[in-house]
């Protein structure tokens, strides 16, 4: 997900991969109802999305801010546009062929286009919101740290897109959002709190500190909410909230991301998870048609007749899901197919 770090060893953060790598895990098994939603009844499995509340609230944003902390942007715009293209459209194109080919073949899907809240809309304007999302992300931080170096300035530049966004996304919802602008201006800002965060040098030796008070935060948010009856603010594909929210949005994005932080500081000696962390996006680009694979041959000997059952199928197939995936980075890793994501 979050791009290569292209900061030296000795500023890089031990844990960042590994964090990364807690991050992909909640990805795939958050996406395991959606997927089995096109090919079975999940009723027996649904109940499990209510465990969502602990990482759905901030685990997309958590990846823009690390993109942000871990990204130069002092490079020319010539050199810095050419290694996003190569780093983010070009896996965004090879995995968006490689999703509508799986889902043509077994949910006999049109090849070319996606169909979105009941509109048709053309495979590469719609698939990965992520990528999309995180190009335009990129290119606009950069235009806005040569406007101006000051902070004040920059947050200024961060935060009026933020809102404007957020307005369009509670008028139109996922209307005329093509190549996920709108989450990109969303998103904007966690990438440039990423990016401060490193210039400043915090949490590079505070992440303790930072990561137990985020920690408590964050519980006390959700405690909150959940006494009141409020649903927590949330943005992944879709917003989950309106201008109303947004602060708590923004509340629940960077202590959840600080959080998870601490969490990867705290494990940081799982190779298998710093592997997934260094390899995060070749396991975002792969996962949906693994997901839709393992789902549709599982479904053909087992469908959960209860909430056991479901719990069963739900971590058959997010383990094989991730295993599979674990795989696909060793065969990215190797040349000529390390072109296909961009390592060229």
């Amino acid at each position: 997900m979050a791009t290569d770090i292209i900061i030296s060893q000795k500023e890089r953060l031990p844990f960042v991969d590994i964090t990364k790598g807690v991050l992909v895990i909640f990805l795939v098994f958050h996406h395991i109802v959606n997927m089995a939603k096109e090919i079975i009844s999940v009723e027996n499995i649904e109940y499990i999305t209510q465990w969502d509340i602990l990482y759905v609230p901030y685990f997309m944003q958590a990846f823009f801010f690390i993109t942000g902390y871990c990204s130069s942007f002092n490079r020319p715009i010539g050199t810095f546009v050419y290694s996003n293209v190569k780093s983010i459209l070009v896996p965004l194109l090879f995995f968006s062929l490689v999703n509508q080919f799986v889902c043509w073949v077994i949910n006999d899907e049109e090849f070319f286009f996606v169909t979105v809240l009941g509109k048709r809309i053309f495979f590469l304007a719609e698939l990965y919101w992520f990528l999309s999302a995180l190009f335009i992300t990129k290119i606009l931080l950069w235009i806005i740290i040569k406007i101006s170096q000051k902070k004040t300035h920059q947050f200024f530049l961060v935060f009026v897109p933020f809102l404007i966004a957020v307005s369009l996304n509670t008028s139109h919802f996922h209307s005329y959002n093509w190549l996920h602008w709108h989450n990109a201006l969303v998103n904007l800002l966690f990438l440039w709190i990423g990016f401060t965060f490193k210039r400043l040098s915090i949490l590079k030796n505070n992440i303790k500190l930072y990561g137990i008070v985020a920690c408590i935060l964050y519980i006390i948010g959700i405690t909150a909410f959940s006494i009141f009856g409020k649903a927590i603010p949330y943005y992944t594909h879709f917003p989950h909230f309106n201008l109303k929210y947004a602060i708590f949005f923004i509340y629940f994005s960077i202590t959840g991301t600080i959080m998870v932080l601490y969490i990867g500081n705290i494990v940081k000696k799982y190779k298998f998870l710093m592997f997934l962390g260094k390899n995060s996006i070749v396991v975002y680009g792969i996962h949906f048609s693994v997901l839709n694979i393992v789902i549709f041959v599982l479904s053909s000997v087992f469908i959960p007749q209860n909430h056991l059952e479901g719990f069963a199928f739900y971590c058959i197939v997010g383990v094989v899901t991730l295993l599979v995936s674990y795989c696909s980075c060793l065969f990215f890793q190797k040349k000529p197919f390390a072109c296909l994501i961009g390592k060229f």
